[in-house]
């Protein structure tokens, strides 16, 4: 592909706990530089992010995380903070509860994700899953993938980048985007919603890896269809014009 469109499937993140007010202004300007397709930043930076976005006319989206990265507050606290980040976000990165997903609590994980996904659709934005892959086991993924998949959520998305390695170690799990669980991604929602976007996070340093999950993703190469989440995008747009010369 073109790094143009790579590019336009990028959600430029800056989610560290020491990322500052003029972190957030970089990022947007990168965004905006490069042509990603979002930002994706904590909502205590999201007013902040919104007014300059919209003072300087930029196209860029912004996309708030909720429940970050532990997906532990209840599903009321949940919804009332969709709420709160639709006045300013145009999509909303939310963590499954991953506690009751290893309680195997399946009717409250499904009922939690029905009513944020409600609540962010009732608002007009759009929201996207994390599954957090590196911490369930295969049977876990199928389940959790399907409840997110009949959701209509927008996006399901494979990790948050924070995960614990030794924990997801200790059940055959390594961290971050990895291409089988891409594929099984498009394997489960092939068969309950086929239309669910797909976006993978968490350890993508070059185009190639971008192209790699897109194909394992069997999606087309549109922001609505398949995201990318990256920190390190201004890296990977160097290292591809540098090898394309």
């Amino acid at each position: 592909m073109e790094i143009g469109k790579i590019m336009g499937l990028i959600d430029h993140t800056k989610l560290n706990g020491y990322a500052k007010e003029a972190d957030i202004i970089r990022l947007i300007e990168e965004a905006h530089e490069l042509g990603t397709y979002a930002v994706c930043i904590e909502p205590s930076f999201m007013k902040l992010a919104r007014d300059y976005i919209n003072s300087n006319a930029y196209d860029t989206k912004l996309s708030v995380v909720l429940d970050f990265p532990l997906g532990a507050s209840t599903t009321e606290a949940r919804v009332a903070l969709v709420h709160l980040y639709s006045k300013y976000a145009d999509e909303i990165d939310a963590v499954a509860q991953i506690g009751m997903v290893k309680s195997g609590s399946w009717g409250y994980v499904r009922h939690d994700i029905e009513e944020i996904v409600n609540a962010a659709h009732g608002d007009s934005i759009k929201i996207k899953v994390i599954a957090e892959d590196a911490y369930t086991t295969i049977d876990e993924k199928k389940m959790l993938y399907e409840i997110i998949c009949s959701s209509g959520a927008d996006f399901i998305k494979t990790s948050t980048g924070f995960e614990d390695k030794e924990y997801a170690a200790s059940i055959g799990n390594k961290t971050g985007a990895q291409i089988e669980n891409v594929a099984l991604m498009a394997d489960v929602a092939s068969s309950v919603n086929p239309k669910i976007g797909i976006k993978a996070a968490g350890g993508i340093h070059s185009a190639e890896q971008i192209e790699a999950l897109l194909k394992a993703a069997r999606r087309g190469p549109e922001p609505d269809s398949f995201r990318i989440g990256a920190s390190g995008t201004r890296k990977i747009y160097e290292d591809y014009i540098a090898v394309q010369h």
